[in-house]
C-alpha cells in the first residue's frame, strides 16, 4: 500500500557496494532473481567493512526504451558504503550522483510493492512528474520483517 506523505529530499552522492544482473520484471518473478542477490549480499555483509548502515537497496536502472513487464533492465541489490576502499571478490560498485528525490513509502509485505508501484507512477503523472526515469532505488532496513503488514520500503524516484 503506498502511503500518502511524499517527500522531497536533497541525497548526497551515494556509493554502493553489491550484486547486479539484468532480466526482466517477468523473469525476477519466476526465478526469485532479486531475492537471489539480497540472500548474495547477506552472505557478504560480514566482509563489507565500509557499510553505512544496515539497509540493503535495489537499484533499478532502466534503459531508454518503452518499459513492459517483459523489458530487461538492471538490478543492483547493495549496500551503501562510505568509499570502495575494500570491494569483495565478484561484488559490484555503483554510484549515483547528488540530487533530488522524491520518496515515496510501501507498507505492507515486499510482495504486495507492484501495486504500490502503479499506485506511485499514478501520483507521478497526476503531479506532472511525466519525464521517463533512469533508475529507482528501493530502500529495504528491516529484512526480518518484510513479509509484516507494517513492514515500510521507501521508494527513491529521481527528480
Amino acid at each position: 500500500m503506498l502511503l500518502k506523505n511524499v517527500e522531497k529530499v536533497h541525497k548526497q552522492r551515494m556509493n554502493f557496494i553489491g550484486f547486479s544482473t539484468k532480466a526482466s520484471l517477468n523473469e525476477d518473478i519466476q526465478l526469485n532473481i532479486v531475492k537471489n542477490l539480497r540472500e548474495q549480499v547477506l552472505i557478504q555483509l560480514p566482509f563489507i567493512k565500509n557499510r553505512i548502515d544496515n539497509s540493503i537497496f535495489l537499484i533499478q536502472l532502466y534503459d531508454e526504451e518503452e518499459w513492459t513487464p517483459d523489458t530487461p533492465y538492471t538490478h543492483i541489490v547493495a549496500v551503501e558504503v562510505s568509499d570502495f576502499s575494500f570491494v569483495p571478490n565478484a561484488m559490484i560498485t555503483h554510484t549515483i550522483p547528488n540530487g533530488e528525490f522524491l520518496v515515496f513509502k510501501h507498507q505492507g509485505p515486499e510482495e504486495n510493492i507492484d501495486s504500490t508501484y502503479m499506485a506511485m507512477n499514478d501520483w507521478l503523472e497526476d503531479h506532472n512528474y511525466v519525464t521517463p526515469r533512469p533508475f529507482d532505488i528501493e530502500q529495504w532496513d528491516e529484512l526480518a520483517a518484510m513479509n509484516n503488514h507494517n513492514h515500510i520500503i521507501k521508494l527513491y524516484i529521481p527528480l
